[in-house]
C-alpha cells in the first residue's frame, strides 16, 4: 500500500510483502495540514496498516520519485534475481537510430558467478551515443554495469576504451572495464560503477569510445536520493575537513562517485534490503588490518530508535545492528597497545567523503562518557572525543559523521586512504574501547573531472589490440631482462672493487709491516753504533751499545751471541716456542691498534692465542712509527726491535733499542 504526497500536504507510505508467519501488524499516525480544514477533523487519527515490515519494527524506507532499471541489448524487459524488473531500451530513451550508431551483442561465454540481469546482453557502441531520461529535478544515483568480456566475434573488452558523460561533465575517460575489474575489491567478474549527480529535467547519459576503439555497457540504473543527503553533511550537517579548523562545503554542482559502501562486522546487504536506493553493502572483513584485531559482538535483536536527524533511510537495520569492536572486555587496557585499523585503496590526487555510520549495540553502554574513542584519517586527528551515546542522545539512537579528506600522490597513485579507531582515556571512561558499524567512502570531483586512472595500466587512447599487448609484452620482458642483466653487472663491478680494495689494504699493511719488522745489516749497526764504541750496560745474553739514527733519533742496540750463553739459549728454543713468540706478537699488535674498533676483546684475544698462528691475519696499521727515509730493505721478519730503557751507571736514559 502507498499514498503519496497529494495538494494537501501528507504522505503515508508502508510495504506490504507476503510471508509464511503470522502478519504483523503496526499503528501509523500521520498529520495533516493545518492549512486545510477539511483534514483537521483527521489530526491524529492512527490508522492501523497490515504489513510485514522489513525487520523487526524497521520504519518506512525511502519512497525514490525516479527509478530506472535499463537492461542494455535487451529485446523484452526481464526480472532480476531481486525481484526488480528492468526494461529494454527502446522508446524514448535513445534515438530512432540506435542500430545504427550501436548494436547489441551476448558474452561468449557467461560466468557461473554473473547474474544474469542485466548481464546476459550488452550495447556496443561504435561512435558517440547518449541516452536521454526525462527525470524530476535532485539528486540521483547513475549506476552503471559492465561485465567485460568477449561478446561474439566482433567485440572484446579488454579492448574496449571509452569515456562517459553526464550532461556534459566526465564521469569516466579513457575508461578500460578489463583492467577495472581485475583489481575490484572484493574480487568479482563484474561490477557497478556509481555516481551521485545532479540532475533538472532531463539526464543526458553519453558513452565516447576512444580513436579505433568501441564503448559498451550492460546495464543503466538512475534512482532519485533525498536532497542534499550526501552534500549537506552527516547528523549534525557539517562535513569535518580533517586537518583543518574550517569545515568542508559541498555545492549542488558536485558529482561524486562511490568507492566503498561497507556494513562493518555483519555480512552482505543486498541491493532490495536497502532503505530504497537500492544500494548494496559489502561486509569489511577483506579491509580490516588484522582479523584478529577487532571482534563482532554478538546482540540481541533491538528496535532502532531514528530520529530526525538520523532519518531510518540513512542506511539499512542491518548496518545499525552489527558493529566492530576491539573486544578484551575481560583486560580492556590491552586495547590501548593497538588500534582498530582499516585499509581503503583509494586514487590519489583526490579529496574523499567518508561517512562513519555509529550505533552503540551494547546495553551495558548506556550512558555518556562510558565508552570514547578517537577517530584517525589517514594518521590525522579526525574527531578527538567520539562519544556515541553522548552524540546521539541514547544507546539505540544512530548516529553519521561525515568528514573531508584529500589523498596525494606521495605514497603512489594508489595509495591507502587508513581509517583508525584508538580508546580515549583522558576522561576515564568505563570501556577503553572503539566502535564502528559502516563506512561509505565516495570520491569528490577534481578539477579535469572525476575520472581517475585505468588501474595497474594507464592507456592514452585507444585500442590495446593483440598485436600491441604482444608489442607491450615484449618490451616488457626485454626491458626486465636488460635491466636485470644491468642489476647483475654492477653488482659484479661492486664487488671486485671491494675485493680489490681489500687486497690493496692488505697489500698496504703488509708493506708497512714490513717496515716495522726491519732488520739492519752488521755494517748499518756498526755504522749507527760507531764501530760499537759506547756500551752503555751489559745483560745476560748480550751487551747493549748506544747509538742514533740518521734522522737523530737515539737507540740501544744489543748484539746477541757474543759469548756461550746466547748459543745455549737459541739451542733451546724450539719451533713450537718461536711460533708462540710470533703469535703474542702478532696479538700484541692487534691489541695496541690506534682505532679501538681494531682492537679485539678479550675474548677473541683467548681465541687468537689458542689458535694457530696461520689463522691470525696481520694487523692493517703499524703499531708505531718508523722513518721511512732511514729504511731501505723491504724484509719480512718479525720485529727485533722495541721501545724500552737500559740502565746504565746508575743512570737511567731511554733509547730505541735494536737486538741484532
Amino acid at each position: 500500500m502507498r499514498v503519496t504526497r497529494n495538494k494537501y500536504g501528507f504522505k503515508l507510505l508502508a510495504h506490504l510483502s507476503s510471508s509464511s508467519s503470522a502478519s504483523s501488524y503496526s499503528s501509523l499516525i500521520f498529520f495533516l495540514s493545518k492549512k486545510t480544514m477539511i483534514f483537521n477533523v483527521l489530526f491524529g487519527l492512527s490508522i492501523l496498516v497490515s504489513a510485514t515490515l522489513r525487520g523487526e519494527g524497521a520504519p518506512t524506507a525511502y519512497d525514490p520519485t525516479d527509478v530506472f532499471l535499463i537492461n542494455c541489448g535487451a529485446t523484452s524487459d526481464t526480472n532480476d534475481t531481486s525481484g526488480r524488473t528492468w526494461t529494454t531500451e527502446y522508446g524514448k530513451l535513445v534515438p530512432s537510430n540506435l542500430d545504427n550508431l550501436s548494436f547489441a551483442a551476448t558474452p561468449s561465454y557467461q560466468d557461473v558467478e554473473v547474474s544474469q540481469v542485466p548481464f546476459t546482453e550488452a550495447r556496443i557502441f561504435q561512435s558517440e551515443f547518449t541516452y536521454k531520461f526525462q527525470v524530476s529535478p535532485g539528486w540521483k544515483f547513475l549506476r552503471l554495469y559492465f561485465y567485460p568480456t568477449r561478446y561474439g566475434s566482433n567485440f572484446s573488452s579488454n579492448s574496449s576504451f571509452f569515456s562517459v558523460t553526464v550532461d556534459g561533465f566526465t564521469l569516466l575517460k579513457n575508461f578500460n572495464a578489463d583492467l577495472t575489474v581485475r583489481t575490484y575489491e572484493p574480487e568479482s567478474k563484474y561490477f557497478v560503477k556509481e555516481f551521485i549527480v545532479t540532475a533538472y529535467k532531463t539526464l543526458r547519459l553519453t558513452f565516447t569510445p576512444s580513436t579505433d576503439s568501441l564503448a559498451f555497457v550492460n546495464g543503466v540504473e538512475i534512482v532519485s536520493i533525498p536532497d542534499g543527503f550526501y552534500t549537506k553533511g552527516g547528523f549534525d550537517d557539517k562535513i569535518k575537513n580533517v586537518g583543518s579548523n574550517i569545515d568542508f562545503e559541498l555545492d549542488d554542482e558536485i558529482t561524486l562517485e562511490t568507492v566503498y559502501r561497507l556494513n562493518v562486522g555483519g555480512h552482505m546487504v543486498s541491493v532490495v534490503n536497502d532503505t530504497g536506493m537500492f544500494r548494496q553493502w559489502f561486509s569489511d572483513d577483506d579491509f580490516l588490518l588484522s582479523e584478529n584485531s577487532g571482534i563482532i559482538p554478538v546482540v540481541a535483536s533491538v528496535k532502532l530508535n531514528y530520529t530526525e536527524k538520523t532519518p531510518a533511510y540513512v542506511a539499512p537495520d542491518d548496518v545499525y545492528k552489527t558493529s566492530r569492536t576491539m573486544g578484551n572486555v575481560h583486560n580492556p587496557t590491552l586495547n590501548l597497545n593497538f588500534n582498530l585499523t582499516w585499509h581503503f585503496p583509494v586514487d590519489a590526487g583526490f579529496n574523499y567523503l567518508v561517512r562513519l555510520h555509529f550505533r552503540e549495540t551494547l546495553a551495558e553502554v548506556n550512558g555518556p562518557g562510558q565508552r570514547v574513542f578517537t577517530i584517525f584519517i589517514r594518521n590525522q586527528i579526525a574527531k578527538l572525543l567520539m562519544d556515541v551515546i553522548d552524540m546521539s542522545g541514547g544507546s539505540r539512537m544512530p548516529v553519521y559523521l561525515d568528514f573531508s579528506v584529500y589523498v596525494g600522490s606521495e605514497s603512489g597513485l594508489r595509495p591507502d586512504l587508513r581509517l583508525d579507531l584508538h580508546p580515549y582515556t583522558e576522561i576515564a571512561p568505563r570501556y577503553c574501547d572503539a566502535i564502528l558499524n559502516g563506512v561509505e567512502i565516495l570520491k569528490l570531483i577534481n578539477d579535469d573531472g572525476i575520472a581517475g586512472p585505468n588501474p595497474k595500466l594507464v592507456m592514452s587512447g585507444g585500442e590495446l589490440t593483440g598485436q600491441k599487448r604482444v608489442i607491450t609484452i615484449t618490451l616488457i620482458a626485454v626491458g626486465s631482462v636488460t635491466g636485470l642483466v644491468s642489476i647483475l653487472v654492477l653488482l659484479i663491478l661492486l664487488v671486485r672493487r671491494q675485493i680489490k680494495r681489500k687486497k690493496n689494504r692488505q697489500s698496504n699493511s703488509v708493506a708497512m709491516f714490513k717496515v716495522l719488522l726491519k732488520h739492519y745489516t752488521f755494517a748499518e749497526v756498526k755504522k749507527i753504533t760507531k764501530s760499537f764504541s759506547h756500551t752503555i750496560g751489559k745483560g745476560g745474553f748480550g751487551t747493549v751499545y748506544g747509538g742514533n739514527l740518521c734522522n737523530g733519533r737515539r737507540v740501544a742496540v744489543k748484539v746477541l751471541g757474543f759469548n756461550g750463553k746466547w748459543r745455549r739459549f737459541h739451542q733451546r728454543i724450539t719451533t713450537e716456542e718461536n711460533e708462540i713468540a710470533k703469535k703474542m706478537i702478532l696479538v700484541s699488535l692487534w691489541c695496541i691498534q690506534p682505532c679501538p674498533m681494531d682492537r679485539p676483546p678479550m675474548n677473541r684475544v683467548v681465541e687468537m692465542l689458542e689458535g694457530s698462528l696461520d689463522s691470525l691475519e696481520i694487523p692493517p696499521k703499524p703499531s708505531m712509527h718508523i722513518s721511512r727515509g732511514f729504511v731501505t730493505d723491504q724484509s719480512s721478519s718479525l720485529p727485533l726491535f722495541s721501545h724500552g730503557e737500559e740502565k746504565a751507571g746508575g743512570n737511567t736514559e731511554t733509547f730505541e733499542s735494536i737486538n741484532i
